[in-house]
C-alpha cells in the first residue's frame, strides 16, 4: 500500500497551526514537502513526523534556526534549554493561576449581585485571554525586523541607540523606533516587534497622561513612527524609581550593593532587601551621556548649581515626573503589573512650555513586574518576573563586565523569548491586542516608503 499523503490544509488541521506556519517552516529548510504531478504541495507520514518535533521543539521557545541545527545534527544546549523550559512552564502556570482567580471572582460578584458589569466581563475575558497569543502568526513575521532606517535624502539624521531620527525644516522632527535593544551604552541585539511595541504603548501612554503634561506628539504615520515638535531637550535625564532595583551602575541596587547610602541628595536606610519597595518614590536624575561616555548620577542642589535647571524648571520638572509615575503606577495596578522605575525626558516647545519627548511607561523606559507573584518571590530572595529587558540585560551582566567587556553572542532563543516577551508585555500594559507586521513587505521597505512622504512634503 502506498504511504497516504496530506494536502497542506489537511496537515495543518491535525497538527493545530496555520497553513501560513507550514509555508514558513518549509521557506526555513525545517521541512520539504512532496509534490504532485499538478505542483501541488503534499506531506508524507515522515513529514508529518518532522513537524511534530519541530513543534515540541518550538515549545521549548526555540528560534527556528535553532531547531533547524538540531534537526540537522548539532548537539543542542541542554541546561540552557531545559532553563528557558522551566521559565516558560513557571509562566504558563501564572497565567493559569491568575486567570482561575479571575473566573473565582466573577463568580462570587455573580452570586453576591446576581449579575455581571460589562466592564468586569471585559476585564475577565482579558485576564483569561491575554496569555494565549498566536505564536505561529508572530513566528511567520520573526524575520521581520527593524534595524535601521537610514533615508540619504532626509536633513537632519541623528541616530541614538534604539531611534534614527530626522529634524525637518518646518520644526518637525521624525523618530523611527527601530528593534535595536539597547543596555550598558551599547546596542546589544535587534528583538523581533520591539520598535513597533514600544512606538504602540508609548502612544497609548500618552494618551492616558496627556492631562497631566503635554507631549510632543503630531502623528504616527506607520507602527514605527512618530512624527514631534522638536523641542529643546533638557540636560537632565530623569528617572523615578520605587523600589530598590537595577543592573546598571547608576541604579540605587548597584550603588546600594556596593555600601552607599547617600545617593542623588537622598539617604537609604541599611537593610533594605534587593527589589523592596521604597519609602516614598525617589527621582534619581543623571546627566546625559555625549560620545560614548556614561550617564553620571546628579542631585537637585547640582543641577541647578551647575546651571543645568533653574529653580523653577527644576520644581516643575521633579512634580511632573512625580504625578506621571503615580499615573503609572496606577494604570499597571489596574492591569496586575508593578510599576517599579520608568525614565522621562523633557523638553522645551518653541514657546517655552514644557513637553514629554521620546517614549513614556514603556518596557524599555521602565521596569514592569507582575504584581500577582511580586510578594512571594521578594520573600524567597528571588528577582521578580519581569516584562522589560531585563531578561537580555540580566543574561549579559552575568557573563561579563557589559561596560568593559566584548558582548558575548545572545542565544537566538533568548531573544525570540525577549520578543514575547515585549508583546505580552503590550497586550498586558495597554489592554490592546498586539499586530505584528505582515510577514511582507519586508518592515524596513514599508518604513522607508513611509518617510519618502517627507521628502515630497
Amino acid at each position: 500500500m502506498s504511504e497516504p499523503f496530506l494536502s497542506p490544509t489537511e496537515t495543518a488541521r491535525r497538527l493545530g497551526v496555520g497553513v501560513r506556519a507550514l509555508r514558513l517552516y518549509e521557506r526555513k529548510g525545517l521541512v520539504r514537502p512532496g509534490r504532485t504531478t499538478s505542483g501541488w504541495r503534499v506531506y508524507g507520514a515522515g513529514d508529518i513526523e518532522r513537524l511534530h518535533h519541530v513543534l515540541t521543539l518550538k515549545s521549548l521557545g526555540l528560534s527556528l534556526a535553532r531547531i533547524a541545527q538540531i534537526l540537522g545534527g548539532r548537539a543542542p544546549d541542554l541546561p540552557a534549554l531545559l532553563a528557558l523550559q522551566e521559565d516558560v512552564l513557571t509562566t504558563r502556570l501564572h497565567d493559569l493561576q491568575r486567570a482561575r482567580k479571575a473566573v473565582q471572582a466573577a463568580r462570587a460578584t455573580i452570586s453576591r449581585d446576581g449579575r455581571l458589569s460589562l466592564e468586569n466581563l471585559i476585564d475577565l475575558v482579558r485576564e483569561t485571554t491575554m496569555s494565549t497569543m498566536d505564536e505561529a502568526r508572530l513566528a511567520a513575521s520573526a524575520h521581520q525586523v527593524l534595524r535601521d532606517a537610514i533615508d540619504p535624502d532626509l536633513p537632519g539624521l541623528y541616530r541614538g541607540k534604539v531611534r534614527d531620527n530626522y529634524d525637518l525644516p518646518d520644526g518637525r522632527r521624525i523618530l523611527v523606533t527601530s528593534d535595536r535593544l539597547s543596555a550598558f551604552d551599547r546596542v546589544l541585539c535587534c528583538v523581533p516587534f520591539k520598535g513597533q511595541v514600544l512606538n504602540s504603548v508609548a502612544r497609548w501612554a500618552f494618551e492616558q497622561t496627556a492631562d497631566l503634561c503635554p507631549n510632543h506628539v503630531l502623528d504616527y504615520p506607520d507602527p514605527n513612527i512618530v512624527v514631534g515638535r522638536r523641542l529643546d531637550i533638557l540636560p537632565v535625564e530623569i528617572v523615578v524609581r520605587g523600589y530598590l532595583a537595577g543592573t546598571t551602575s547608576t541604579s540605587i541596587l548597584t550603588m546600594y550593593r556596593a555600601g552607599q547610602r547617600e545617593m542623588y541628595g537622598h539617604r537609604l536606610p541599611d537593610g533594605l532587601a534587593d527589589n523592596q519597595a521604597l519609602e516614598a518614590p525617589m527621582i534619581t536624575p543623571t546627566s546625559k551621556a555625549v560620545d560614548g561616555a556614561h550617564d553620571a548620577p546628579l542631585t537637585a542642589e547640582e543641577i541647578m548649581g551647575r546651571g543645568l535647571l533653574s529653580e523653577a524648571q527644576w520644581r516643575q520638572v521633579s512634580e511632573t515626573a512625580l504625578a506621571l509615575f503615580a499615573r503609572g503606577q496606577a494604570l499597571a495596578a489596574e492591569r496586575g503589573l508593578i510599576l517599579a522605575d520608568t525614565k522621562y525626558e523633557f523638553g522645551l516647545d518653541a514657546e517655552g512650555t514644557l513637553r514629554l519627548a521620546d517614549e513614556i511607561h514603556t518596557p524599555d523606559s521602565s521596569r514592569y513586574w507582575r504584581a500577582d507573584t511580586y510578594p512571594r518571590r521578594l520573600a524567597a530572595g528571588e528577582s521578580p518576573e519581569s516584562f522589560d529587558k531585563d531578561v537580555i540585560r540580566a543574561w549579559v551582566a552575568a557573563r561579563c563586565d557589559p561596560y568593559a567587556e566584548d558582548i558575548p553572542e545572545i542565544p537566538p532563543e533568548l531573544i525570540w523569548k525577549t520578543a514575547l516577551t515585549y508583546v505580552e508585555a503590550h497586550e498586558r500594559i495597554t489592554g490592546r491586542t498586539f499586530e505584528p507586521p505582515k510577514p511582507a513587505p519586508a518592515v524596513q521597505e514599508r518604513v522607508l516608503a513611509a518617510l519618502e512622504h517627507f521628502r515630497r512634503g
